[in-house]
This record gives C-alpha cells, sequence and structure tokens, in this order.
C-alpha cells in the first residue's frame, strides 16, 4: 500500500536563516512521500533566490503583500490542493524537524476519527525540555491551559495525547477537512487562528491528538519578538474574536473571567515587567477589536512596507 503524500507548508517573513536551518532538517528525514511550499511573504532579506539556490526541489510562491501566517498558509494550500495530498503540515519556520516527523502521517492514516495531530515541541533553545505537548481551550474565554510543558521528555509517559488544542507550531490535518473549514480565517492575520481551525474540526466531529514518538524544536518569536508591541497587539485583540466567533452558552463568569485576565496582564506589563510598549500594544488591540478592525489593522503599513 502506498504512503499518504504530505504537503508540509511553510511561511517565512525576512526569515531566511530559520527557514534554511528548517529545510535542512528535513534532510534526515527518510520519508519519501512529501512535498515542501515554502510561501513568502515579500521578504526584503532575498529569501527565496537565497533558498532556491540550497534548495532547488522545494515548491516556492512569493507573495507581492505581507499575507500573515492566516493568508500565507491559505495561498500554500491553494498550491497544495493542486497537488491533492492526503494530509497538509503546517509548520512554522522557526523549527526543525525530527527525522521521524512523518509518523504524523502513519497516525493519521490508522485513526480516522483524528482530524489533527501534533509533534511534542521542544525548546530550540533548551532541547530536552517541551515547550509543548498538548492543550485543552475554553473556547468561551480564549484561555488554553498546558499539558506537559516545561517538563522533562521522560516524564511524559502517554504515547497519545488526546486534546482540543494543537499549537500552530507544528501539527498536520486531513487535507479534505481543512479545505471543508475553509482554511485559516484571514480576519485574525496572526495569533489565534490555529485556535479557530481547532474548534472547526472539532466542531466536525474529529478529535485532536498530540503524539510522543517525534518531535519539532521551536525557536520561539524569533520573527515577531514574543514581548513586542505588536505580537500583544494581535493576541490581546484576536482572542476577543476568537471568543465572539466560537463561544457557546457565554455566561456572565466569563466576561469576568475575560475582563480580569486583561486587566491583570495590563497590570502586570506596567508595574511588574516595565514593558510599556507591550501594554499599549494591548490597549490599542481591543480599542481595534471594538472598532471592527482586522486582519494587519494599524501595522498594515509597517508590515506590507
Amino acid at each position: 500500500m502506498e504512503k499518504p503524500l504530505v504537503a508540509v507548508i511553510i511561511v517565512n517573513y525576512n526569515g531566511y536563516v530559520l527557514t534554511r536551518d528548517c529545510l535542512r532538517s528535513f534532510g534526515a528525514v527518510t520519508y519519501d512521500r512529501y512535498t515542501l511550499i515554502v510561501i513568502d511573504n515579500a521578504s526584503r532579506d532575498d529569501s527565496i533566490p537565497r533558498l532556491q539556490h540550497e534548495f532547488p526541489s522545494v515548491c516556492y510562491v512569493k507573495s507581492d503583500t505581507n499575507l500573515g501566517f492566516t493568508g500565507g498558509n491559505n495561498l500554500g494550500l491553494a498550491v497544495a490542493y493542486e497537488m491533492n495530498p492526503d494530509y497538509v503540515f503546517f509548520l512554522n519556520n522557526d523549527t526543525v524537524v525530527s527525522a521521524n516527523v512523518f509518523e504524523l502521517a502513519a497516525f493519521l492514516d490508522t485513526n480516522p476519527d483524528v482530524g489533527m495531530v501534533a509533534p511534542l515541541t521542544f525548546y530550540h533553545e533548551n532541547p530536552m525540555i517541551t515547550s509543548f505537548g498538548g492543550g485543552y481551550l475554553n473556547r468561551n474565554t480564549g484561555s488554553i491551559t498546558f499539558c506537559n510543558k516545561g517538563v522533562r521528555r521522560e516524564e511524559i509517559l502517554n504515547t497519545v495525547i488526546y486534546c482540543s488544542f494543537l499549537e500552530g507550531a507544528a501539527f498536520m490535518a486531513r487535507t479534505e477537512l481543512v479545505k471543508r473549514a475553509g482554511g485559516f480565517n484571514e480576519d485574525y492575520f496572526l495569533t489565534a487562528e490555529e485556535s479557530d481551525l481547532c474548534v472547526r474540526i472539532t466542531d466536525m466531529g474529529y478529535r485532536l491528538a498530540l503524539i510522543t514518538s517525534c518531535s519539532v524544536w521551536h525557536k520561539i518569536s524569533r520573527t515577531m519578538g514574543r514581548g513586542s508591541e505588536m505580537i500583544h497587539y494581535f493576541v490581546y485583540r484576536n482572542r476577543l474574536r476568537f471568543i465572539k466567533n466560537n463561544a457557546t452558552e457565554f455566561k456572565l463568569r466569563d466576561l469576568a473571567t475575560i475582563l480580569l485576565h486583561y486587566l491583570r496582564t495590563f497590570a502586570s506589563l506596567v508595574l511588574r515587567e516595565w514593558n510599556i510598549p507591550a501594554a499599549i500594544g494591548l490597549v490599542k488591540g481591543v480599542c481595534d477589536y471594538f472598532l471592527g478592525v482586522t486582519g494587519p489593522g494599524r501595522y498594515k503599513e509597517r508590515l506590507q512596507a
């Protein structure tokens, strides 16, 4: 029986070195039924010609504008659909993969009730410590409860972890389900888009899983900056949009939880971390949510420069 065909979609934005390292990691992969698709979001660092020189067999698509994580992946999906793959592997460019990462495809093949599956993720800077080992998503508050975060590999006893949230850094999905879901919601542009897709897939009646037999190593937030104004803008604007799109039986206690979280975060950023730009990003994000601003929002000019 022929192995399933997998399309790997990697979005690049001024990240030549990150994407190069990611592609190099596939050199150790023995699985032979996959295609690498790199979507370039109007980078200014000559990423594509430099990558083409080293990895000529990769499929490259260059966008004239920065489409964000959502639009970039949707452009990759349009290319992937023409190849008719069984599965689509969404992978951040700031990751490197284990040689057996395509055990994800084998798992989907033998578990028809699972719609999406992710590998165990480790910190690249601390490669024995997990950064993502599964999560549970509250669609009424947008909060995520992480399990197995910050522990060593040998401390995780389960080989399969069923959950309701998979991190966007690395997960594989059934192509037909992603197509039925309409891909990623481009209103988000960046952050919360994977939460939205997780909900749509589970609402179709499929389970989400993480398997611990294969891995990726993640150089977290190298592109946008972990504590930046911009990332806080998208995180806190899009969390509200996610709740609006997906909440069910929303109650007063959910509203109180959301308000308390935003106030505590703002106070912590100002009084404890002294990160005023991040606090400003949070406030701008909340304001723009209520103004109905979507996509790149007030950072459009900077991101499209």
